[in-house]
This record gives C-alpha cells, sequence and structure tokens, in this order.
C-alpha cells in the first residue's frame, strides 16, 4: 500500500485544472495525506515551474504567509527544495493557525540558480491512520 494523499489549488479558483496558469501573486494550496505508515519523503507539493507570476514569468522563490490545519499523530517537515535545504516549519501533531503576513512571510532564503525552490513535504514518525489536512497562502517571488 501507499499513503494517499492530494495537493489542491484553492486559490485562485481552478488553477489545478487549468493547462495554462492564471497570472497571479498568490496561491492557497491544500495538502491532505493519510499515512498506511510508509509516510512521504521529500515530495514537491508546489512547484514554482507550474506557477506563474501576475508578472507573467515563473516565480523563483515564495514567502509562506500563512499555514493553517490539522497534523494527527505524525511530524509534517515542510521545506524549500534549496542546497542544503531550507526548513519552513516543522509541524509536529496538533492545530494550526500560523500567520506570518505581518511579518513578511517566512521567505524563501535562497536564490534562483539554487536548485528548484519548490515547497516539499515529509512526514516523520508515521503510524497507519495518521494524518495531515494543511492549507497554505503562498506568495510568489522573484
Amino acid at each position: 500500500m501507499a499513503d494517499t494523499v492530494d495537493v489542491r489549488y484553492l486559490y485562485p479558483a481552478n488553477y489545478d485544472d487549468m493547462p495554462n496558469p492564471t497570472p497571479t501573486r498568490r496561491v492557497v494550496v491544500q495538502m491532505t495525506g493519510l499515512s498506511d505508515g510508509t509516510g512521504e519523503t521529500d515530495i514537491v507539493k508546489v512547484r514554482l515551474s507550474d506557477l506563474l507570476m501576475h508578472t507573467g514569468l515563473a516565480p523563483t522563490r515564495t514567502a509562506v504567509e500563512k499555514i493553517v490545519g490539522n497534523v494527527y499523530g505524525m511530524t509534517v517537515q515542510l521545506e524549500w527544495d534549496r542546497s542544503p535545504r531550507a526548513e519552513i516549519k516543522l509541524l509536529g501533531a496538533g492545530r494550526y493557525n500560523l500567520d506570518y503576513h505581518s511579518v513578511g512571510g517566512l521567505v524563501d532564503p535562497g536564490e534562483e540558480g539554487d536548485r528548484t525552490g519548490n515547497i516539499i513535504l515529509s512526514s516523520l514518525y508515521t503510524d497507519s491512520g495518521d494524518s495531515y489536512d494543511l492549507t497554505l497562502t503562498v506568495r510568489l517571488k522573484q
């Protein structure tokens, strides 16, 4: 078996169903996972090359402005794909409503050419039945 996972773009509406994404300044992404005990390791949840900024260019960096949701039984590690990896947040079991908008968001410290800048997720210490349901508000940056 394998973990059951999903990624959906809540804003802009139908963003993940479009062949050519609408330019935007922000995306809101919902990530869900139900573990069978195997877990996820370095799985891309937000791929920058699939996004389009309001300028018409693909972003090279992001700022995570908000993390809302629940983690049950496991620990979820969110990182930017950089060399070395740049941690966004380590979330143990619990409910979260973390708002970083007033401080400019948690900003990707990487630069263009420093790997992809994608947002990746790993689930740690998983048992069968553990789950997460997280929604990220992500500002796109150049």
